[in-house]
């Protein structure tokens, strides 16, 4: 299916980020395998269904950087929030750490209780 990326209700950015660490921006349409669930209110289905032979993009498992809105940026584990709040310049290059590091990086900002 094809899909475009769209900011959510507030805000202007999508806060979704590729596999090279960089927000992919309002507008950019992509083909997934099936509907990207985890991005409710940040996409809008254009055609089809599922395309034969790809793979859905859908980058919730482990540690992601997630857009709280108001320039403030958190690291999440599997949907839930594991570390404090960041502006974006903190967790620039995140998604490009090693997982050893990501783990580090978490452990020394986790979120207080």
């Amino acid at each position: 299916m094809k899909i475009r990326l769209k900011a959510p209700e507030g805000l202007n950015s999508t806060g979704i980020y590729g596999k090279n660490g960089e927000e992919m921006p309002v507008g950019h349409e992509m083909e997934v395998a099936e509907e990207p669930k985890g991005w409710a209110g940040r996409y809008d289905i254009l055609s089809g269904g599922p395309v034969e032979g790809s793979e859905a993009i859908t980058n919730l498992a482990g540690y992601v950087v997630k857009d709280k809105g108001g320039a403030w940026f958190v690291i999440t584990k599997d949907g839930e929030e594991v570390t404090k709040s960041f502006r974006k310049a903190d967790v620039e290059g995140f998604d490009t750490m090693s997982d050893e590091d990501k783990e580090a990086f978490v452990d020394l900002h986790k979120k207080e209780a």
